[in-house]
């Protein structure tokens, strides 16, 4: 890889629209509209992530930014990267549950 290629690779943010960021976080959008007046997320101008081709009035939010900011805030991973961990086991924990499947531990037969 090139200079320019990696100077170009850690240039570009990890920018996303505002319903990119809805449809990530469940935050409703006029939550995020608002956020976004008021300036409480990290933005950027199309033109300044995509250069010439794009906008220098659409903001995006830089995702990654963001993600740090609230690890930053809290010490700890920002819910939207590990709650679908604990969503998604507690989907097949309650499956299985509902299909009568024996937990299994050890080799032992439990039900949990």
């Amino acid at each position: 890889m090139t200079d320019d290629e990696l100077r170009a690779l850690f240039k570009i943010p990890d920018a996303i629209t505002t319903d990119e960021f809805v449809r990530r976080t469940g935050k409703s959008e006029q939550s995020v509209r608002k956020w976004i007046e008021r300036r409480f997320l990290p933005l950027a101008t199309e033109k300044e992530v995509f250069g010439e081709k794009g906008s220098s009035r659409r903001l995006l939010i830089l995702w990654n930014e963001w993600l740090e900011m609230i690890s930053d805030v809290t010490s700890q991973l920002p819910p939207v990267r590990c709650d679908w961990k604990r969503a998604w086991h507690k989907r097949a924990k309650k499956l299985r549950e509902d299909l009568g499947v024996p937990y299994r531990l050890g080799g032992e037969d439990k039900a949990a």
